[in-house]
């Protein structure tokens, strides 16, 4: 198991204004959306808590739903992924990973909120959201390097609720394998991981793989080309 946690982040309190786009075009910037911004930086980051965790785990088998994975007690288990396993097939290993940003942000975003301020509640979430992207991004860093030392490649990062016919309940399974609550974690009802700026994922390494970066399944996704926080190594179809 590797338990990370990060301290920073790469950008600056401008870059929260990037998400201010409409139909692909930016919008003018007021001086309130400025100034909320720029606190909701400077507040924001002084509470974040960003921290991963990762399990790695043979593949046993595969088949045309789900693939096996050895414990290490032993035992085998299957787990479910839907059509688009066949993205898995080549997996001699899989990596597991949970990333969050914890729950101080998350708690400051309901006081603001409690507080009728949602200009600062909406640019703290965006900070969120930021800030779990560049968790993730280190994170399958970390996957890249552990391949590259076999001699390996690795496959695509996916998440649950983001993949054809892979619901959230799959979260379930990866928040089991990677043993979420060693980060804060926790699981609702409807299988969203608590706090929610968090994620979860499953990569593939092995010998059979021909790509040395994870990519994403962005090139799957219907909202392809409205979402502001597609990632820009995707790879076309």
């Amino acid at each position: 198991m590797a338990l990370m946690k990060f301290d920073g982040v790469s950008f600056d309190w401008q870059a929260l204004l990037d998400n201010s786009r409409k139909g692909g075009r930016r919008r003018k910037i007021s001086d309130d959306m400025a100034g909320a911004a720029r606190r909701a930086y400077d507040e924001g980051v002084k509470v974040l808590e960003m921290r991963a965790v990762m399990e790695i785990y043979k593949k046993e088998a595969d088949d045309d739903e789900g693939i096996t994975l050895s414990l290490p007690d032993g035992a085998s288990e299957r787990i479910y992924i839907g059509p688009r396993v066949g993205y898995l097939f080549p997996a001699h290993e899989t990596a597991v990973l949970l990333c969050s940003v914890g729950e101080p942000l998350v708690t400051l975003m309901r006081d603001y909120a409690a507080a009728g301020d949602h200009l600062m509640m909406y640019y703290l979430d965006v900070l969120g959201v930021r800030a779990l992207a560049e968790v993730s991004a280190r994170m399958r860093a970390h996957v890249e390097s552990a391949a590259k030392e076999k001699g390996w490649g690795v496959g695509p990062s996916m998440q649950p609720g983001s993949v054809e016919g892979w619901g959230v309940q799959g979260q379930r399974d990866l928040y089991r394998l990677a043993h979420g609550e060693r980060i804060g974690l926790a699981l609702n009802e409807a299988s969203f991981l608590i706090p929610h700026i968090s994620d979860s994922a499953i990569i593939g390494m092995g010998p059979h793989y021909s790509e040395s970066r994870v990519g994403s399944m962005c090139h799957e996704c219907h909202r392809r080309d409205k979402c502001l926080w597609r990632r820009e190594n995707v790879k076309e179809a």
